[in-house]
């Protein structure tokens, strides 16, 4: 081998050798990062109000327990379009019609097993007009409905505000780079990487609410306070130092 090729070859390796050089200098360069989680929380007015509703009937008969139904959420539907409700703002979210068995006594001695059958209809209403939730709980219930199974106080589009949250979120996730890297003598380059680690949001629901009778032949209305809904958002980030 000439000693002009062993030069040139020489000359390879020692290149090669400085570009591992600057890769490893630039991974460990890459290393010098800070991760941080930042939090948001924004609070806000609803603006729509849904509630569900249902109308149950018992029966021993199939056809008794379903007729019943359909005469009483007829009714409902009444009392809410009369009340100014339209279409587009009531819906039938489910109907089931299932049976069950139930020991009854004869006498004071025996006992038979009786086939019931159940009818339950629920219907969602939603309205701009929080403040007459409880008027139109009031006719529904007067009018056949015998259980509440939620008030929903929402945003009719919380787009916005999850993404104010996400940008505060950000902020924050640099504040604390920022409180971090000084703590250390330290100061932030720039950002290196972020992720969303999670975007919520959750109206405010009341639930769970059951209607005694005294609720149903009540004459005052029936009170309903809507609260905030809230809007959360995290997210994940590395700076550079």
């Amino acid at each position: 081998m000439s000693i002009k090729k062993m030069y040139y070859i020489f000359c390879y390796l020692v290149v090669m050798a400085l570009l591992f050089n600057i890769a490893v200098c630039a991974a460990v360069e890459e290393q010098r990062t800070i991760q941080t989680y930042g939090e948001a929380e924004i609070t806000a007015q609803p603006d729509l109000v849904k509630i569900s509703i249902s109308i149950e009937t018992h029966s021993k008969s199939a056809n008794e327990a379903a007729e019943e139904n359909a005469r009483l959420a007829n009714s409902v539907l009444k009392e809410l379009y009369e009340f100014g409700l339209l279409e587009e703002n009531i819906k039938t979210s489910s109907y089931r019609l299932n049976s069950y068995r139930k020991w009854e006594k004869e006498d004071s001695q025996n006992e038979q097993e009786q086939v019931y059958f159940q009818a339950v209809n629920e219907i969602i209403i939603q309205t701009i007009q929080l403040d007459k939730a409880g008027n139109i709980i009031d006719l529904a219930v007067k009018a056949g409905a015998n259980n509440i199974n939620y008030i929903n106080f929402e945003l009719k589009d919380p787009t916005a505000l999850m993404l104010q949250a996400l940008t505060m979120a950000t902020e924050h996730a640099r504040q604390k780079a920022d409180a971090i890297a000084r703590g250390a003598g330290l100061t932030i380059k720039q950002l290196f990487n972020v992720r969303e680690e999670r975007t919520s949001y959750a109206p405010y629901r009341s639930q769970n609410t059951m209607l005694s009778r005294e609720m149903v032949l009540g004459t005052a209305p029936t009170p309903i306070s809507p609260d905030e809904v809230i809007i959360r958002a995290t997210v994940v980030a590395e700076f550079t130092f």
